[in-house]
């Protein structure tokens, strides 16, 4: 858990460093902002490269280019969101730095403690992307190093396009 109880996330890097130490080999961050520094690309290197742990982050959700952390570091893999008919979500983020995109639009999921609901967000793809990279690690057991970036490299050279938008045709989502 990395937020507070009133739900302010305080702890973020030291809950990936806490994941890595810990033996999970993805983590997905469903959250994200502005800012970005050393501090947390040395916890996102740390996690990846000397643990070996794909990390995937979200976007954002302003419908805008621009940078996101942890996303934007190097060494993470950031999930755009796509909707029910496998287009962009208006509100989704993208970005040179966008490595895939997944169902994000319209979520059933958890909601308030014991209720259920759906939700919108690149922080309801991004745990669809992890989802799916355990499948790809369950099929493919990486081991050793750089098995982060093997599951997440499968990922992404096996995503569909999507279909073609004028202001994503160079390399945006």
């Amino acid at each position: 858990k990395i937020s507070n109880a009133t739900g302010v996330l305080v702890a973020g890097y030291k809950g990936i460093t806490w994941a890595a130490d810990n033996g999970c080999k993805i983590i997905n961050c469903s959250w994200g902002g502005p800012g970005g520094g050393s501090y947390g690309q040395n916890i996102i290197d740390y996690a990846a490269i000397n643990k070996n742990c794909l990390i995937i982050a979200s976007a954002g959700n302003d419908g805008s280019d621009k940078t996101s952390y942890p996303g934007s570091f190097n060494n993470v893999y950031r999930c755009a969101s796509t909707n029910g008919s496998d287009a962009k979500s208006p509100f989704s983020d993208y970005g040179n730095d966008v490595d895939f995109c997944a169902p994000g639009s319209n979520i059933y999921s958890t909601s308030g403690g014991s209720s259920y609901g759906a939700a919108s967000g690149t922080s309801m793809a991004s745990p669809v992307a992890a989802g799916a990279a355990g499948l790809v690690q369950s099929r493919f057991k990486y081991t050793g190093p750089g098995s982060g970036f093997k599951i997440g490299e499968r990922l992404k050279q096996t995503c569909d396009p999507l279909p073609a938008v004028s202001q994503y045709n160079s390399g945006k989502l």
